[in-house]
C-alpha cells in the first residue's frame, strides 16, 4: 500500500512539469481568494488497531485551485492498554492530536471529474496514555510527534451541488513517540458524498443572495 500511494502522487504530479505548476500557482495567488473550510476526517491504523481521525481544516482558496490552510486532527476510536496500579488494573486511553499545515492543488481532468493533490501535509502535536484512578486524571508517557500525510482526491461531480469522492493517502511519522511502541505509520483514506448547501439554494433560489454569494466565489 505505501508503494502503491507512492507511485500514485508521482503519477498525478507528472500531469504538469514543474514549470507548469509553478506558473500555473503564480498566476493563482493573484487571484482572488475565498475562505474554505472542510471536514477532512479519514479512517487509518494504529498498528493493528483501526483508528478514525476527526479533523477540519481552514484556509484560503485562490482562483479555485490553490488552497493553503491548517486544521485540527484527533484520534476518535479507543485504543486502550492495561496498567496496574496497586494490583488493580486500570485501563489506559491512547490519545493522538494535532494541528496540521497543508497546500492543496485541484486539477480539472473533465466537466464532472476533478483531482486534488495535496504533497504538503505536515502536522505538530502529542500522543499519550491517559487513565482516570481513584477519581484523579493521569497522563503518561506523553511525547511531541510529527506526522506528515501527503493524499490524493478524486471527485465526481453530478452537478454544482452533488458529488462523490475518495481519497487516499498516507501518514509517515517524521517524528514519533519513543514511549509509545504503536506503529502510527499508515495508510489513511475516506469517501463519501459531496454536498454544497450554498450551491444548493443558488440552484433552487435562481437570483437570490445565495447564487450572487456563489457568483462573487
Amino acid at each position: 500500500m505505501k508503494k502503491l500511494f507512492i507511485i500514485t502522487v508521482i503519477c498525478c504530479s507528472s500531469l504538469f512539469t514543474k514549470a507548469q505548476l509553478i506558473d500555473t500557482i503564480q498566476k493563482a495567488i493573484t487571484r482572488k481568494a475565498t475562505f474554505a473550510f472542510s471536514f477532512t476526517s479519514r479512517n487509518s491504523f494504529i498498528t493493528t488497531y483501526s483508528a478514525y481521525i476527526f479533523g477540519y481544516s481552514v484556509g484560503v482558496t485562490f482562483d479555485k485551485k490553490l488552497t493553503i490552510g491548517g486544521g485540527f486532527n484527533a484520534l476518535n476510536s479507543i485504543i486502550t492498554k492495561d496498567k496496574t496500579i496497586d494490583g488493580i488494573t486500570v485501563k489506559e486511553d491512547l490519545n493522538f492530536v494535532y494541528f496540521s499545515y497543508f497546500v492543496q492543488y485541484a486539477i480539472n481532468l473533465t466537466k464532472h471529474w476533478k483531482l486534488y493533490i495535496m504533497p504538503f501535509c505536515v502536522g505538530v502535536g502529542g500522543s499519550s496514555y491517559q487513565y482516570t484512578y481513584k477519581l484523579t486524571y493521569n497522563i503518561e508517557d506523553s511525547y511531541t510527534v510529527v506526522p506528515y500525510e501527503p493524499q490524493v482526491e478524486l471527485d465526481y461531480n453530478f452537478n454544482r451541488w452533488l458529488g462523490l469522492y475518495t481519497q487516499v493517502g498516507y501518514r509517515f511519522m517524521i517524528l514519533n513517540n519513543p514511549t509509545i511502541p504503536q506503529n502510527f505509520n499508515s495508510p489513511i483514506y475516506s469517501y463519501g458524498v459531496l454536498f454544497s448547501p450554498f450551491e444548493f439554494l443558488a440552484a433552487i433560489f435562481p437570483h437570490s443572495k445565495a447564487e450572487k454569494a456563489v457568483e462573487n466565489e
